[in-house]
C-alpha cells in the first residue's frame, strides 16, 4: 500500500478509537473451572488483533507504507493450584494472518510459560521448574498484554535476540522477603538460540527486586487506584563454556542490567515513569574481539479521565560497539492507550519515529486487546 493512502487508514484509526471510547466499560477475569480444597482450574483468554502500517521498499526504489492486519497474539491460558503446587500453562497461536509482501505468513503456534511452582519454606523460598521467562530484563518480564506501548522494545529486544531473555527452559530459586519488599530469583537456564550439544554449562540467571511501595502487580506498565509504586531491579547473566561445532572454546556471553518505576497519583490522574538500562558482552576468544552492547529506555504516561485515557511516550537507544561499527540507533514511540476495564480490555496506538531513516513515520500500530 502506498504512503499516499496512508491518510485515509489514519482517519479510519482515528474513527475506531472513537468508537471504543463510546463503549461501556466491561471485562472479566479468568473463569474458575473447578475449586476445590486440594486442587483448582481456572481458564482464560488473551487476544490482539492489530493493524500495522510499515515503512518498506518499494519496488521501484524508495519505501512505501504496506498495511497489514493480523492477530498478533492469541493465547489459551490455564492456571490453578495442586495440593501446595501451582501451575502456569498457555497455548499460543501468534501471527494469524500476517502477510509479508503478498505472501500469507503461517501462525506460530506452541507452548509457552508452562511451569510448576512449589513452595519449600514458604513465600521466601521457592522453586520454579518449565518453560517461561527468565529473570532479566523488567521490559521482557512486563507482560506484553500490559506494556506502555504497544509492543516491547529493543532495551529487551536486543538481550531477547541472543537468547538472554524472553521465554527460557529451566528452574530457579524465588522468593519474597518482608512482605514483597524484597523480591528475588536466581536460576539455571538453557540459551534457545544456541544448541544443546554446544552450551556445556547453562546459564546462570540472577535479578533482586527492591519494592518501597505497594507490592501488588509489580509488573505492569499502568497501575490504577490510590496506591503507589516504587519498584528498582538489579539483575544479571552468565553463561560460559560454550564450543563451536568442532569442540572448541567459542567464549562466553554475560549481561547485565537496572531498572525501575514509578507510579504514583499526581494531580487529576497517575504518573507512570520507566527506565532500564542493559549492558550485554559476547566474548570470542578466537577473534580477540570481545562485543559489548549498550541499550536504553525511559518511558512515561499519564492516566487520565477516571484512570481510562494513558497518553504515552517511549525512548529506546541501542549502541553498538566499535568492532559492530560503532553506530547509535533511536527509537521514539508516541501513543495514547484507552483503558475501558485496565488492561482486561482496551484499545491502544502508536507511532515508531526511528532517527536515521529519512522518514516522518515508519511505523503505525493500532492493538485491541481483550485479556482474562
Amino acid at each position: 500500500m502506498r504512503a499516499h493512502r496512508f491518510g485515509a487508514w489514519a482517519r479510519f484509526a482515528v474513527g475506531v478509537f472513537a468508537f471504543a471510547l463510546l463503549c461501556p466499560r466491561g471485562g472479566h477475569a479468568g473463569v474458575k473451572v473447578v475449586e476445590q480444597p486440594d486442587f483448582s482450574l481456572e481458564l482464560g483468554l488473551r487476544m490482539q488483533p492489530r493493524l500495522v502500517f510499515l515503512q518498506i521498499p518499494a519496488s521501484g526504489g524508495g519505501l512505501e507504507m504496506e498495511r497489514t492486519f493480523l492477530i498478533r497474539r492469541s493465547r489459551f491460558k490455564a492456571n490453578g493450584k495442586m495440593l501446595t503446587a501451582s501451575y502456569n500453562f498457555e497455548w499460543r497461536l501468534d501471527a494469524t494472518g500476517l502477510s509479508s509482501g503478498i505472501v500469507l505468513t503461517t501462525p506460530i503456534a506452541g507452548v509457552e510459560n508452562a511451569w510448576i511452582q512449589l513452595p519449600l519454606r514458604g513465600p521466601g523460598l521457592q522453586v520454579r521448574m518449565g518453560l517461561y521467562d527468565q529473570p532479566f530484563s523488567r521490559d521482557r518480564l512486563t507482560s506484553d498484554s500490559k506494556q506502555l506501548a504497544v509492543d516491547r522494545g529493543a532495551v529487551s529486544n536486543v538481550p531477547a535476540a541472543l537468547g538472554m531473555a524472553d521465554n527460557a527452559i529451566g528452574f530457579d530459586f524465588r522468593g519474597d522477603v518482608k512482605e514483597g519488599r524484597y523480591s528475588y530469583a536466581v536460576g539455571l537456564f538453557d540459551n534457545r538460540t544456541i544448541p544443546a550439544k554446544l552450551q556445556d554449562m547453562p546459564m546462570v540467571v540472577g535479578r533482586l527486586d527492591l519494592n518501597f511501595g505497594s507490592t501488588k502487580n509489580l509488573f505492569r506498565d499502568a497501575q490504577f487506584g490510590e496506591e503507589s509504586w516504587y519498584s528498582l531491579g538489579v539483575n544479571g547473566i552468565y553463561h560460559g563454556a560454550l564450543e563451536d561445532t568442532t569442540g572448541a572454546d567459542d567464549g562466553l556471553r554475560s549481561a547485565a542490567g537496572i531498572d525501575g518505576i514509578i507510579d504514583i497519583p499526581a494531580g487529576p490522574g497517575r504518573l507512570f515513569v520507566r527506565g532500564e538500562l542493559n549492558t550485554i558482552r559476547v566474548e570470542r576468544p578466537r577473534s580477540d574481539i570481545s562485543l559489548n552492547t549498550t541499550v536504553w529506555m525511559a518511558g512515561a504516561g499519564y492516566l487520565l479521565w477516571h484512570e481510562r485515557l494513558q497518553p504515552m511516550v517511549r525512548f529506546d537507544q541501542v549502541q553498538l560497539d566499535d568492532d559492530q561499527g560503532g553506530a547509535t540507533q533511536d527509537i521514539t514511540l508516541v501513543g495514547v492507550n484507552y483503558y475501558q476495564k485496565g488492561h482486561n480490555l482496551k484499545l491502544q496506538a502508536d507511532v515508531r519515529l526511528q532517527g536515521g531513516t529519512g522518514e516522518s513515520i515508519d511505523e503505525a500500530r493500532l492493538q485491541w486487546q481483550i485479556d482474562f
